[in-house]
């Protein structure tokens, strides 16, 4: 971090320091924090900051308009002093977020303006050097606009990489009053000799750690495990021992290269995927005999998709392919119920394309997608004409699927106007133009081997329309794209004329195809708008600019000058401290846990088997995320399952996946867990027949054979479900709380223990935000 302070303040700083931290000294022993934690100086009797006004250098209470001030406006600016600050090489104030609190309870984001280190103390008259303090950070807040004169005490804290500092007093208007310490909270003062100063590592240097296996295991493989998987499978088919071996960047490399469950040779070209090959039906559903029961629900409903998806989930090695997958699916979004009411034969195929290029380049995920009949048919392709094309999908590939609507700098922030406004990254000429570019596609017709009835072939990427006719669909004038780029028109000297010539024009349109494809591609936009959205869906909801950085960095470039490379993208997502640790502190990080991934986690989590039928929403099944406001294959829109640009309100924060947690569905997912571990005597999903052969059984043996031995004093059963739950981040009271519960249950009952422990964490908003 560069120290952006001109000389003589940085001698103030420094004869501060030593006034307010270096005159104790030598008299108090030094409070030992936890390991990248950072830890805001206090006064060595008190919480109370060592804190100054960052232009005046005047100490507490603070105004909220300065009495001098360097910026734009007149805010107050307050320096607190820190250590314990594992930044990497090149990271600025840009990392760290801040907060404080008042004694209503209301927070306050605190803008973080600077981050820098206190110089050494040289140069003296006498040549003496007093100390060295640059392992100490001076770090410059904003108050916020919303702060009133009166608040009197307030606790701010500071974040980095999703780990909270201590908490400190400071007063704002006046000193005292304000909410009490936080439970245990101790003076932290300057130790008595200054931590020394560290180089940051480079990102390569931070990720190389985890090229070998896990020397000294702790809760954040099983962390990782929860952002990398379906959730971490526990005993007796234990996972977590299998990723300490390899090492994280030796497991992504294993999971890289471990293909998915079929190969569908019917394809054209033959695609890997966990989705199986289904034969085509018509669009007319048959009646019976032809098409009994069975038929209608294996081909007409999304039963078979849906009951892969779960079974996959459960049972496949390929884990991380399929969280990208279905991240991928939430992003480039296909509706089942668009596609003749669920026909599973012409959804399939979109699934299909997703899998096999979730490991593969962003740019072939594009064009597959876009050639994809299921999309040609969800977002209007599929048949669009140049009398009147349709904007659906140029309007979508660009707003969700690639861009975004917003001009952003490479670490997802919104580049602003003059005015401070945000710059739109499409208008609609370039809608238009590329609807123009979508034109001359449509769904090529088959013979179905099903009682020989017609059917759309939704197996094969679409096709070029086979009117020659100058009046055809296909639009082979100039077009102009993102940035202004020209598409010359079709009797351009760079292509061949095609005047009635079909060959000539499918090939100019060919030709004009990737060149749009590329246009998205290249765009500045895509890498940190593609990074930012995967974030979100595998780590946390609130990335901090330079997490977004380092990944749109790795998608820019993967090290081998290949633009667009998922697995370069993945690893820079899940190797980044932001994602690593055994405990994120921070108020803003993590996510909810989706519908889905809340059954999945508890289901790997005590090695369910299952026939599959969790997600179908047949007679006689009965989806379990459905009433949890996910119906699996079946966004309400375009926009997913829930917007991912949700904002929680009353907050500066996203959190897309609360979009669908409301009163109903918070009643459903306690429901959900009940049923579960609960009703039916714990014994999990009952068989239906016909429709769900063998239910879902849980197995939580060696947990129920730790309940007996459960005391007040000790309880082996809820220690080692907050590891395997929660990765040890489960609270002191809600231990407590927990534990006070399952001693109510009799010891004779070690059954009903264990599965009371496992509904109350399970239910908990603790273990349903994954941290």
């Amino acid at each position: 971090m560069t120290n952006s302070l001109s000389t003589p303040c940085k001698g103030l700083v420094r004869f501060l320091l030593v006034f307010l931290i270096g005159s104790t000294l030598g008299i108090f022993s030094v409070v030992e924090a936890a390991q990248s934690t950072p830890v805001l100086i206090s006064t060595n009797t008190s919480t109370r900051a060592i804190v100054l006004e960052s232009v005046t250098m005047k100490p507490e209470p603070f105004q909220l308009t300065a009495s001098a001030n360097f910026s734009a406006d007149t805010r107050t600016r307050i320096t607190l002093f820190c250590m314990n600050l594992d930044f990497l090489a090149g990271e600025s104030a840009s990392a760290f977020t801040a907060d404080a609190e008042d004694a209503a309870h209301n927070h306050y984001p605190l803008l973080v303006e600077y981050v820098g280190q206190v110089p050494p103390d040289v140069g003296y008259p006498n040549g003496e050097i007093i100390t060295d303090f640059r392992g100490i950070y001076m770090v410059v807040l904003r108050l916020n606009d919303a702060m009133t004169s009166s608040l009197g005490d307030v606790l701010v804290r500071l974040n980095l990489h999703g780990v909270s500092s201590n908490r400190v007093r400071v007063g704002i208007g006046s000193v005292g009053g304000g909410p009490s310490d936080d439970a245990g909270a101790v003076p932290t003062p300057a130790p008595q000799t200054p931590p020394a100063m560290v180089t940051p590592p480079t990102i390569a240097q931070y990720q190389g750690q985890f090229n070998g296996p896990v020397t000294v295991p702790g809760y954040d493989e099983i962390r990782f495990l929860e952002q990398a998987t379906w959730g971490p499978q526990g005993p007796p088919n234990n996972d977590l021992q299998h990723l300490r071996a390899l090492g994280l960047q030796g497991w992504l490399n294993e999971q890289f290269n471990t293909p998915p469950l079929f190969v569908n040779g019917a394809a054209s070209p033959p695609l890997s995927s966990n989705y199986p090959a289904m034969p085509l039906y018509p669009v007319n559903q048959p009646t019976p005999p032809v098409c009994d029961a069975t038929c209608v629900r294996d081909n007409y409903t999304l039963y078979q998709l849906q009951k892969q998806f779960v079974t996959n989930a459960l049972t496949r090695d390929d884990q991380l392919r399929q969280r990208v997958s279905f991240a991928l699916h939430k992003l480039i979004v296909v509706a089942g119920r668009d596609l003749n009411a669920n026909e599973a034969s012409w959804y399939a195929p979109y699934l299909q394309a997703i899998d096999k290029n979730a490991f593969g380049n962003f740019r072939q995920l594009l064009k597959d997608v876009t050639l994809n009949p299921g999309m040609g048919r969800y977002l209007d392709m599929a048949g669009n004409s140049k009398v009147a094309p349709n904007e659906n999908y140029s309007r979508e590939i660009m707003q969700l699927f690639s861009i975004g609507t917003d001009m952003l700098n490479q670490d997802g922030t919104p580049i602003l106007d003059a005015n401070g406004n945000r710059i739109p990254s499409y208008g609609q000429t370039e809608i238009t133009d590329l609807a123009r570019v979508f034109t001359g596609w449509t769904i090529a017709n088959t013979n179905n081997t099903f009682n020989g009835s017609p059917a759309p072939d939704y197996i094969s990427p679409m096709t070029f329309n086979n009117n020659a006719n100058a009046n055809g669909p296909f639009d082979t004038n100039a077009k102009t794209l993102l940035n202004g780029q020209v598409l010359p028109a079709c009797t351009n000297t760079a292509f061949n004329p095609c005047t009635g010539n079909l060959t000539n024009t499918r090939n100019y349109k060919n030709a004009e195809l990737d060149l749009a494809m590329d246009n998205l591609f290249n765009h500045q936009n895509t890498g940190p708008y593609l990074c930012t959205q995967l974030i979100h869906q595998l780590v946390t909801s609130n990335p901090t600019p330079p997490y977004v950085g380092r990944c749109a960095a790795a998608f820019a470039n993967n090290g081998s000058g290949v633009r667009g490379d998922m697995r370069a993208v993945i690893t820079a997502i899940l190797l980044d401290p932001e994602a690593r640790g055994d405990v994120k502190s921070a108020p803003t990080y993590g996510r909810l846990r989706e519908p889905v991934q809340l059954m999945t986690n508890l289901l790997r989590n005590f090695n369910a088997t299952s026939d599959g039928v969790l997600t179908t929403n047949v007679s006689g099944a009965g989806s379990f995320t459905t009433p949890l406001g996910q119906d699996i294959f079946n966004p309400p829109t375009v926009f997913s399952y829930f917007p991912q640009d949700y904002g929680l309100p009353g907050t500066n924060l996203f959190g897309p996946e609360f979009g669908i947690l409301d009163t109903s569905t918070t009643f459903s997912r306690a429901n959900f867990v009940n049923t579960l571990f609960l009703a039916n005597s714990g014994n999990g999903v009952p068989v239906n027949n016909p429709n769900r052969p063998l239910g879902t059984q849980l197995n939580y043996s060696s947990y129920q054979a730790m309940a007996a031995s459960c005391t007040a004093q000790s309880c082996q059963l809820v220690d080692a479900l907050n590891a395997a739950m929660m990765h040890g981040a489960m609270s002191a009271a809600m231990m407590s709380n927990i534990v006070n519960a399952v001693t109510t249950v009799s010891s004779a009952d070690p059954a009903g223990r264990t599965r009371t422990a496992i509904y109350l964490i399970a239910t908990s908003s603790q273990y349903q935000v994954e941290r």
